[in-house]
């Protein structure tokens, strides 16, 4: 079903972005209006919100290691040719699915199994962490800049911005964040948190190079 964010509440102090994986359902592509406003900080909605687009590529990094590479085409049907955790390959278009070792051929599977496997590392999860009110609150907007290819509004946290009573942010902590104005996350950068580095690129939006082939 559709991600539901938890939101980090005020007086947390754990690291949000290990609890992600346990709070939020991976993303089922739902479609978003253009121009979704930032004040609710939903990130996993603003994720979501790339099902507006033909296609993209995606790469998330956790402490420096990839985690999550690949490209999504979302018409005619939702297709994804992904690498998970540097080792797994997956391929799923529409109701069809394969799977096996990166550089091995692929064979079929259920989609249920292929899904499920690329789900505990969906970018959903990752930006759900720092969704919620006291995000929202926290956060400047730096302006306007072009990032990977796209013009993107900068949303800056560090522990100066920090919103009154609201401590979800590790000492030295930053995020940054960067929304399309059709509504989608195109970056998102999270430094200083115990568990490492966080990252997500969205990249090639829309670039007719795109593709997800059928395996042989």
């Amino acid at each position: 079903g559709g991600g539901t964010t938890s939101g980090t509440t005020s007086g947390t102090t754990s690291d949000p972005s290990s609890e992600a994986v346990d709070t939020v359902a991976p993303s089922t592509g739902l479609v978003l209006p253009s121009g979704l406003a930032i004040p609710s900080f939903d990130l996993s909605e603003l994720t979501k919100g790339l099902a507006n687009v033909d296609s993209y590529r995606v790469v998330t990094t956790v402490g420096g290691v990839e985690q999550y590479k690949g490209v999504v085409v979302t018409k005619p049907v939702l297709s994804r040719d992904l690498t998970i955790g540097g080792k797994t390959h997956i391929v799923v278009i529409g109701n069809e699915a394969w799977a096996g070792d990166n550089g091995q051929p692929l064979k079929a599977v259920p989609k249920a199994i292929a899904t499920g496997v690329f789900a505990a590392f969906d970018p959903t999860l990752m930006v759900a962490a720092f969704s919620g009110a006291g995000w929202a609150e926290s956060a400047t907007n730096k302006g306007t800049e072009d990032k990977n290819g796209v013009r993107a509004t900068h949303y800056h946290i560090d522990g100066t911005s920090l919103a009154a009573g609201f401590s979800g942010l590790p000492p030295g902590a930053t995020i940054d964040s960067w929304v399309s104005d059709k509504g989608f996350i195109v970056a998102l950068e999270a430094t200083g948190f115990p568990s490492g580095e966080r990252s997500i690129q969205v990249t090639g939006i829309d670039d007719p190079a795109n593709k997800v082939d059928r395996p042989n």
